[in-house]
Order: structure tokens, then sequence, then C-alpha cells
């Protein structure tokens, strides 16, 4: 593809996200993608939006806990609320997955743990990236990054299965 091409491709997209969303909608799902700091400004920008606009929805989503709000001496900038998204994620997990499917999981996540301990002699990620010096084995940093990330997977799972839990008891005492 040529850029003149890649350019109307874009302008396309984004057409078409702007005439099938609502400004709100637009800034929600451009603060749900922010994993740095960002201004009023850029995120208007990227959401196409007005930065009054992109203000007052963002005002709102932080109220509504779905973005955190960070004041600095030169002013405030914007980012999704981790714990919110967190909460979203067992949720989901917890209503689009039997109980049965996240402790199959759960048991291979574990599986996969206790091979990373067995493969490279160590006890966590963490002590894995400590030993790892100068010339460390082909593939060991993406080892350390896999292990990270099913460590955090298998902890949601579980928090998801217990989430579930809860929310069953709480229905069965009502």
């Amino acid at each position: 593809m040529n850029s003149d091409s890649d350019h109307e491709t874009l302008s396309n997209a984004r057409d078409q996200w702007k005439r099938s969303t609502t400004a709100l909608e637009r800034v929600h799902q451009t603060i749900e993608q922010t994993t740095s700091p960002k201004t009023a400004s850029d995120i208007a920008e990227e959401a196409l939006v007005s930065e009054p606009t992109a203000r007052k929805h963002l005002n709102s989503l932080v109220e509504v806990g779905t973005a955190t709000a960070i004041e600095d001496g030169t002013g405030t900038t914007y980012t999704r609320n981790e714990d919110t998204l967190l909460y979203q994620r067992i949720r989901d997990l917890s209503t689009d997955h039997s109980r049965e499917t996240l402790i199959e999981n759960v048991q291979t996540m574990k599986q996969r743990i206790r091979d990373f301990e067995d493969t490279y002699d160590a006890v966590s990620p963490e002590d894995l990236a400590t030993s790892l010096g100068d010339s460390p084995p082909e593939g060991a940093w993406e080892a350390v990054s896999e292990w990270q990330t099913t460590e955090r997977n298998l902890h949601i799972a579980q928090a998801a299965i217990n989430y579930s839990r809860a929310r069953d008891l709480g229905a069965a005492t009502q």
C-alpha cells in the first residue's frame, strides 16, 4: 500500500468510528486504551472530539471510577483506572466461563508456573530475572515476561472463581 492509500484507509476508519459512536463512547474507548497519563487535549485528538467535550466526559468517567485524574503543578492528566479494569475482567471471566472451565485454566497455569520453576531453577520470575547476568540463555527474558503474565492471569482467574462463588452465595441468602 502506498501512503496516500494508507491515509485514505485511516481517514475512512476514523470517519466510520465517529459516525457509529457518540463522543462519550469515543472518549471512554480512548481512556481505556490509555496506559500512561494524557492531557484532555491529547485524548480529544484521539477521540475525535473538542477539548471541552473531552474534558466534560473525562470528568464524568473520573466520577464513575473508569478514569483517574492526576493533578500536578502544570495541569491535569488522565489515565484509565486499573482497578476498574481489573474488576471488569474478573467479572467478565466469572460471567463468561463456567466454574469448571476456570478451575481447569487455573490448573493449567499452575502447571506452566511449575514448568518455569523447573526449567530455570527459579522460584519466581523476579528470581529468574536477577539471575540472568550478561549472557542469558536464549528466550530467558521472554520466559520472565510469560511467567509474570501467567502469574497475573492465575490470580485473576482465581479471583473470578471467588467472585462467582461469592455472588452465588449472596444470591442464595436473599
